[in-house]
């Protein structure tokens, strides 16, 4: 990697940083471009060698950490590991630990209103992708259809990891994602027992 990469990572860097910051200081809709130079003293004119708009911004920053999960992903084995835990979803608590300030900022009600969609969006992908790893096929004539599972799973794994983060992860990641596995593999009757409706 040369010289102007790294510069032009640095920069974008502390223009994701900045935007970070503001949000969960401020909220996504009260920021506008100078207030996020002004926070990675950098001029206006270098924001725009870069992106668009703010939107443009926060999009790439997303991008950026979930390109690096689903990376990951994609590099496991296909069978679970010894503990009937999906590495996958412990991944997916280890990636929010790492990256907290992000999915605190992308969860949040402070956050841009289409963000949340894009995110689930995105993340049922990545679900309905590894399934079908998993067990090719499950898309042919399931019981359930394929993406009624994957946008659950999807939704299951964004509200725990909203809660575990608000209470400043009270679990470590392993224990998060068995549980998570735990009860989209066993649903409510499964945990509670089926006399509770």
């Amino acid at each position: 990697m040369d010289k102007t990469d790294r510069r032009v990572q640095r920069t974008r860097q502390l223009l994701r940083d900045a935007l970070m910051e503001l949000i969960l200081e401020r909220g996504y809709d009260s920021i506008v471009i100078q207030d996020i130079t002004d926070r990675a003293n950098l001029g206006r004119a270098t924001f725009y060698l870069h992106y668009r708009d703010k939107e443009d911004l926060l999009f790439d920053s997303l991008e950026q950490v979930f390109n690096e999960l689903v990376k990951r992903i994609r590099d496991l084995q296909t069978q679970p590991g010894s503990t009937g835990t999906d590495p996958a979803s412990l991944m997916m608590f280890e990636h929010a630990a790492e990256n907290n300030v992000l999915y605190t900022v992308m969860l949040s009600a402070r956050a841009v209103p289409t963000l949340q969609r894009r995110v689930r969006d995105y993340i049922a992908e990545v679900v309905r992708m590894r399934a079908l790893a998993l067990q090719p096929g499950l898309d042919k004539d399931p019981s359930v259809p394929l993406n009624l599972i994957s946008n659950y799973a999807a939704g299951a794994m964004l509200g725990l990891v909203t809660w575990w983060l608000e209470n400043d992860m009270p679990y470590p990641p392993d224990y998060m994602a068995e549980m998570l596995e735990r009860l989209i593999r066993e649903g409510t009757n499964g945990v509670f027992g089926p006399q509770v409706r």
